[in-house]
Order: C-alpha cells, then sequence, then structure tokens
C-alpha cells in the first residue's frame, strides 16, 4: 500500500490531534491540542488559498486512510517575530611572553535565519520508523516547495532536535538557558511561540563564555537528539549543510540550504513513462497545486515497476514530476 503525502485538511483535526497527543514534551513544534492542531491546520488553509498573511502550512502521511505522521513548513522566519538563534564562535589566545595559551567557545544571541523558510513540525509514530515515511515527510515539504516556488524564500533552515540524556534533561538548557529564563522547558518554549520579546529582554546581550560552564554545555551545543540525527543525515543528503548557528533552548544544530540547491529542485523532471529504473532506487512523485499537491515515493517512471505504478496511480496521475529521492541505496 503506497503512503501518500499531502496537506493537511479540516477533516483530518481530530485524528492529527489523537496521533500528535502521544508525542513527547520535547517535540515542542507538534501541536498537541485539538486548539493547537485546528490553529495549526486553518492557518494552513489559508496558506493553501493564497492568504499572505498566513504563515505556516501542515503535511501529513498516511497509507490505506491511517495518519503515520505529520511536517510542516514556516515560510517566512522573522515576519511575526524575530528568530532568535545562539552563535557559536571559536577563539584562541596565546600570551605573548609566556608559554600559556587558551582555546574556547562563546555563543551569541542573533537573529540570522530571520529571511529564511524553515522545515518545521516533523512527528512520525514510532513504529513507523525504518518504512521510509520520514524520508517521504521530509522531503515531500521539498517537492511541495519546489511547486509553488514563488511563495516561499531563497534560502531554507531547519532546526534540529538538541540532545537529551538517558532522563531526558537538556544539559544545554539545564546549565545555560535556564538560569537566564527562570521557568520549565515546556513553559518557555510556549511563551517563544507568541510573543518572544522575553527571549531578548531576559538573555545576554554579550557574549556567554562556555569555558565557564560545566563541559556538557558545550559538548552537546550543537548535538542532535539520538531519534533526530538520521532526519538531519537526510538533509544533509538532500543539499543542506550544517551552520555555527543552535536553538537557544535545547542546542539543537540549524542547517541550511539555498532552496533551488537542494537534491529535489536540482533533480527534477516530468515523467513521461517507458524507462525503467534499479527498483531499489527511490524517487519522490508529486503533482497538484495548494490543497491538490501529493507526492508518494516510488520508482522513476510510473511505468516502470509496481512501486512506481501504484505511487503514480494513488496520485492520480500518469505524469508527475519526479526527483531523485536519496543519493544512495536503500
Amino acid at each position: 500500500m503506497t503512503t501518500i503525502f499531502r496537506p493537511a485538511a479540516a477533516d483530518d483535526i481530530s485524528a492529527i490531534a489523537k496521533f500528535t497527543s502521544q508525542a513527547d514534551s520535547g517535540l515542542t513544534t507538534v501541536p498537541k491540542s485539538e486548539k493547537a492542531v485546528a490553529d495549526y491546520v486553518t492557518e494552513s488553509l489559508s496558506f493553501l488559498k493564497g492568504d499572505a498573511n498566513a504563515n505556516r502550512v501542515l503535511f501529513i502521511a498516511e497509507r490505506d486512510e491511517q495518519l503515520m505522521g505529520i511536517s510542516g513548513i514556516i515560510p517566512r522566519l522573522g515576519v511575526d517575530r524575530p528568530f532568535y538563534s545562539f552563535k557559536r564562535s571559536r577563539h584562541a589566545r596565546k600570551a605573548s611572553r609566556q608559554d600559556l595559551s587558551v582555546r574556547y567557545q562563546t555563543l551569541q544571541l542573533t537573529t540570522d535565519f530571520d529571511g529564511f523558510t524553515e522545515l518545521a513540525t516533523i512527528y512520525l509514530a514510532p513504529d513507523a520508523r525504518g518504512k521510509g515515511i520520514g524520508r517521504l515527510l521530509s522531503l515531500g515539504r521539498l517537492g511541495f516547495i519546489h511547486a509553488h516556488r514563488d511563495r516561499f524564500e531563497d534560502r531554507l533552515m531547519a532546526d534540529i532536535r538538541g540532545w537529551i540524556d538517558e532522563d531526558g534533561n537538556s544539559p544545554f538548557w539545564k546549565h545555560l538557558t535556564s538560569k537566564f529564563i527562570q521557568t520549565e522547558f515546556d513553559e518557555a518554549d510556549r511563551l517563544s511561540s507568541g510573543d518572544a520579546a522575553f527571549i531578548i529582554e531576559l538573555l545576554p546581550a554579550l557574549p556567554i563564555l562556555l569555558n565557564l560552564l560545566p563541559p556538557s554545555v558545550e559538548a552537546t551545543a550543537g548535538k542532535p537528539h539520538d531519534l533526530s540525527a538520521g532526519a538531519m543525515g537526510l538533509l544533509m543528503s538532500a543539499g543542506f549543510q550544517d551552520t555555527d548557528l543552535c536553538d537557544i533552548f535545547d542546542g539543537g544544530p540549524a542547517i541550511r540550504c539555498q532552496t533551488d540547491g537542494t537534491l529535489i529542485s536540482q533533480s527534477v523532471f516530468q515523467a513521461t513513462g517507458g524507462g525503467v529504473t534499479e527498483a531499489d532506487v527511490k524517487f519522490l512523485h508529486f503533482t497538484g497545486e495548494g490543497d491538490d499537491f501529493r507526492a508518494a515515493l516510488g520508482p522513476a517512471y510510473p511505468s516502470a515497476q509496481k512501486a512506481g505504478r501504484d505511487a503514480c496511480a494513488a496520485l492520480g496521475t500518469d505524469t508527475p514530476f519526479v526527483a531523485l529521492a536519496q543519493n544512495r541505496r536503500g
């Protein structure tokens, strides 16, 4: 059975809310209540209808009418409020007359990602892992952006979930950010989704010296959560690059890419049938616009293999746009 990627609809709200209510608290961009889901879907539908003020798009992956995961896009960062990150800088000092030297890192608050489009809000069921659904949820967004290129910025970014220990604690939050934003992690993240003025009001404007903090802070600055490392690797293989920026709450890495430089945009073509590709090389098939957009994974040509025929039949087209969905076998 083919898994389909499509924009979320109003009829999906209850199912999405039931699905995301199982997400743990560390997945702070995932809407977990029915109201939060309804607000997200409503804004997404407004965006699909051309509302220039709407700034979120939500997608689902479904197989045989069963919800398998969600993902999202923030079309324009920095419009409603600044998008804050920490910039990591490395420094070296050497004494002129003594054989002494020091190397250290600093973090400084920045809004470098304002003016980017963000790939956000990815969550899939635990039993859906390892089945290509995460790949579809992630890369399907790049197909959507390619199909609606004029509605997105020239640069993309993704904020990857930061590392936590075996007890579910973030050393970065515990030893750094919580010293300035003195509340619970979830509450701070909830507040940041609204008026984020408290971030610039409470976090220091001067560089933070990491050598004055526990070593775990420096070790986890820019380190992904164990469950997010695969998603980060997928985007890196699709054209994204690591940066010197990290999340201000959990220290998760931020990655970036030129919108027209992704693997999807660089390899896209319109399938016409007749060709045969190796069955273990996956491609992203996508078709339609707005709320009619659909994507699926399969071999390159509609007539090539059964999986390809199934994907195109599910998309309701014989000539979808096709792009390489991964640059390795598997």
